[in-house]
């Protein structure tokens, strides 16, 4: 196991292939934190910041790069902070940036879920203030142009879920709030044209994947640790599902139960099995083939853990 610390915060939040996006708050602001690891072991730290906080959400690797998105220059708070762009950028695989997008939708806006598929690349978030809350959906190219973007929605509250690979076509799942919390799906065309929408659940998903056909949200119901394959829920004790990894012979889910990062797995039944304790007062928060990486609160800082599998 290996510990990392940049300032009082230090959280990662995905990784692509041999690249860790995260944030980093330096006592002023956040940063978004760019590490490439080997192993369990981080070799390489860069950092992008400028004007107010930015932020670190999402990641996907290219042939020849990777593509990060996140949100820039806006102002964190513990609510989730105003005046927010949506960013996205390219890197080399020198971790140089090619090109960067800021995008303003509704003066609030974060890209938590990107998805490169030939030569476009699918972008999705939240945006919105409290009261006024929805997601958006855009395509950019390669070269960082962009083609379009769709804002939809207004609900109390909303959180992007995930945007699903669009092989079987674009789905985008989001938790949203009216008087309870819920989560939905969203069918687009190729153009962003909203075919259709589906509720799925109750709860809060944080994230979700596709595993052997079947659809998997990993989240929280009221103060529960909950997972949801196909038809089937699993709920656990106080905590909550926070990153999922689906590989062709198994699935992994790391999350925080009772203030405790654990690693749990399905049998090929889809059942849950005994959950594996990796450390104390802390969290999963994204996971690798071969790596679990969260946080873990040491005294008055929060610090990376990172833990091969």
């Amino acid at each position: 196991m290996r510990i990392y610390s940049f300032g009082p915060e230090t959280v990662p939040v995905a990784i692509a292939k041999d690249l860790i996006v995260g944030s980093v708050h330096d006592g002023r602001n956040y940063k978004i934190m760019l590490a490439r690891v080997d192993g369990e072991e981080m070799v390489e730290i860069r950092f992008l910041a400028g004007k107010n906080d930015w932020e670190g959400h999402s990641a996907a690797k290219l042939a020849d790069g990777y593509l990060i998105g996140g949100a820039v220059e806006g102002r964190a708070t513990p609510d989730g902070g105003n005046g927010w762009k949506a960013y996205v950028a390219r890197l080399d695989e020198s971790l140089n940036v090619l090109w960067e997008r800021k995008i303003e939708i509704r003066n609030n806006g974060a890209v938590y879920s990107i998805v490169p598929s030939g030569d476009t690349v699918f972008i999705a978030g939240d945006t919105g203030s409290p009261g006024n809350r929805g997601f958006f959906l855009g395509t950019l190219s390669l070269d960082g142009e962009l083609l379009w973007l769709r804002d939809f929605g207004s609900w109390e509250d909303a959180m992007l879920t995930t945007l699903l690979p669009p092989e079987d076509g674009l789905r985008l799942i989001g938790s949203v709030k009216t008087r309870r919390w819920e989560v939905r799906a969203f069918e687009f065309d190729s153009s962003g044209e909203l075919l259709g929408e589906e509720a799925l659940a109750e709860g809060i998903a944080l994230t979700a994947s596709v595993w052997r056909g079947k659809l998997v949200l990993a989240g929280y119901r009221g103060e529960g640790f909950w997972v949801r394959i196909g038809k089937e829920n699993f709920k656990l004790r106080e905590g909550a599902a926070t990153s999922v990894l689906a590989l062709e012979n198994r699935l992994l889910i790391g999350g925080e139960i009772e203030g405790n990062a654990v690693l749990l797995g399905p049998n090929f039944n889809g059942k849950l099995l005994e959950k594996r304790l990796l450390w104390e007062n802390g969290s999963v928060e994204a996971l690798g083939e071969n790596l679990a990486l969260g946080v873990k609160e040491e005294g008055k800082k929060m610090v990376i853990h990172s833990l091969p599998l």
